[in-house]
């Protein structure tokens, strides 16, 4: 009789052919969506794994289509086909037709923006929140080595003769998908974000991660900004108004944003060049979405780590501030390959994340008379506590 063991191995530049997707504007996924209400949900959520978006829907635009197609499978799948446009831009129909502000004007909402950090950091109270995530990836062909072992039957069982050869199949690729859906705590103390806590936290440690939302990253990509290329790009709509929209370029010499390459062995981390965009309300200056789009050197030019960050007003306590709401980490890392990173084969990574349930973080503390506090230590020791 025979008995087969097989080996698993992700072969360094394994030639695979990802499944064509078309791409489509907003409006065009709108037509096609017109045309798909009543369907069944999997049909429609097959449907929209085959489109690429070229620009990026609106808020409303997004929440309108969430609406009118309420299947599980649809949603999710709009929320990939969003977040992997996040960071393209709007269509020019959705983007407001008014004038730039003066560079006065714009001097001094930049300024008011700097003003607004530099606060943020301070007028956060003690919180906590839920940070729910997730997951989407692509999975790479395998090819799996399947050595044939031979064996004869004798008087004293069965014994090896060695192997019959060697055969070879290899899995299929498939395009990004949702793989998993975790919550954690993130907690907000004395100015300072502290590690999250949950059950999934050693499935965020080792995949694609994200942290500072809540201040930091808002400090280190203004103050890298200012001191680089900052200019007006455009007016855009929002939830209560339009928003002023400034583009900015960082140098890799200027560069405080870091980033963790995969390493055979652990990471290693840089701090690239990188550019985005800065949302900002412009009443007050506050930052209501950010975007850090990474732009990595040789040999990891082809590589990405993105990140998009979305403010709003948060009721914490009795009080309202603009908070961390929804955010968007978008990677392409090299893959291990034959115990070796390759530069040519990349995995791609996606979280979305929502940021909800916040709570103010305090403690209770009573103070006792000594009279009562006697009592209370007289009666713990003549009635001492049972241990079960």
């Amino acid at each position: 009789m025979r008995a087969v063991w097989a080996i698993l191995l992700l072969m360094p530049g394994a030639a695979y052919s990802a499944p064509a997707t078309t791409p489509v504007s907003v409006a065009q996924l709108q037509q096609w969506l017109d045309l798909e209400h009543g369907k069944p949900d999997g049909k429609v959520a097959s449907q929209l794994s085959r489109l690429e978006l070229t620009e990026r829907p609106s808020a409303v635009q997004l929440a309108q289509w969430m609406a009118e197609f309420p299947g599980k499978r649809s949603r999710n799948a709009l929320i990939q086909l969003a977040d992997a446009s996040a960071f393209f831009n709007l269509p020019q129909a959705d983007i407001p037709p008014d004038a730039a502000p003066n560079p006065e004007r714009q001097h001094q909402l930049l300024a008011e923006t700097a003003e607004y950090v530099k606060k943020t950091l301070t007028r956060f109270p003690n919180f906590y929140a839920t940070r729910q995530t997730t997951h989407f990836e692509d999975t790479l062909p395998h090819q799996y080595f399947e050595p044939i072992a031979t064996t004869s039957s004798g008087r004293g069982g069965s014994r090896s003769m060695g192997t019959a050869g060697m055969s070879v199949s290899e899995t299929d690729y498939q395009p990004l998908h949702r793989t998993t859906v975790y919550s954690a705590v993130v907690q907000y103390r004395d100015g300072v974000e502290l590690r999250m806590i949950g059950k999934e936290r050693s499935l965020q440690e080792t995949g694609l991660t994200t942290s500072g939302e809540f201040g930091p990253i808002l400090y280190i990509v203004l103050k890298d900004a200012l001191s680089s290329d900052i200019t007006w790009s455009h007016w855009e709509q929002g939830s209560a108004g339009p928003n002023a929209v400034f583009r900015y370029t960082v140098p890799q010499a200027n560069s405080h944003f870091a980033v963790e390459l995969q390493q055979v062995k652990g990471t290693q981390q840089v701090s690239p060049a990188y550019h985005g965009e800065i949302a900002v309300d412009p009443v007050d200056g506050t930052i209501l979405r950010v975007t850090v789009i990474a732009d990595l050197a040789p040999p990891y030019q082809s590589a990405a780590a993105d990140i998009l960050v979305e403010y709003a007003a948060v009721t914490i306590g009795a009080q309202v501030y603009v908070c961390p709401v929804h955010g968007v980490a978008f990677s392409k890392m090299p893959a291990l390959t034959r115990g070796e990173m390759s530069t040519s084969l990349l995995q791609t990574q996606m979280n979305d994340v929502s940021f909800k349930d916040y709570h103010l973080f305090r403690g209770d503390a009573r103070i006792l008379p000594s009279s009562a506090a006697a009592g209370n230590a007289a009666s713990a020791t003549t009635n001492p506590p049972v241990n079960p």
